[in-house]
C-alpha cells in the first residue's frame, strides 16, 4: 500500500488523459472531413466573402496565429494568396480564416470586417 499514489496516477492517465486526447484527434478529423465534403459540393461561402477583398490591403487572422498583413492578391480553390509590402507572399487556407479586415488606413473610423 505504500505505492498507492503511483497506481492512482497510472489509472488516471489510462482512464482520463489518453481517451481525452484521442477524442480531440477524432474531432479534428471529423471537422476536416466535413470541410472537404463542403468543398466538393461547392458550399464554401468563405471564398465568396474573400473575393470582395482582392486587390485591397487586409489583415487576416487564421487559426491561432497572429494577423497576416498585406494585399490580397488572388484566391484559388480554397487558398488565399497575400503579398506584403516587401513582396513576400503567404498562402492561407480559407477553412482556417477566422477574421479578415480591410487595413484601417485613412478610413476615418470606418472598418470592414468579416467574422466567421
Amino acid at each position: 500500500m505504500q505505492n498507492w499514489y503511483f497506481w492512482f496516477i497510472l489509472m488516471l492517465i489510462l482512464l482520463v488523459i489518453i481517451p481525452a486526447a484521442r477524442a480531440r484527434q477524432h474531432r479534428q478529423v471529423m471537422v476536416s472531413k466535413r470541410n472537404r465534403l463542403k468543398r466538393r459540393k461547392g458550399e464554401n461561402a468563405m471564398n465568396e466573402l474573400v473575393k470582395s477583398y482582392i486587390g485591397k490591403e487586409v489583415i487576416v487572422w487564421a487559426g491561432t496565429s497572429s494577423g497576416v498583413t498585406g494585399t490580397a492578391v488572388r484566391i484559388e480553390e480554397n487558398w488565399l494568396e497575400v503579398e506584403d509590402k516587401d513582396g513576400n507572399k503567404q498562402i492561407l487556407n480559407t477553412d482556417y480564416i477566422s477574421r479578415m479586415q480591410e487595413y484601417p488606413r485613412n478610413k476615418n473610423g470606418k472598418k470592414k470586417a468579416v467574422i466567421v
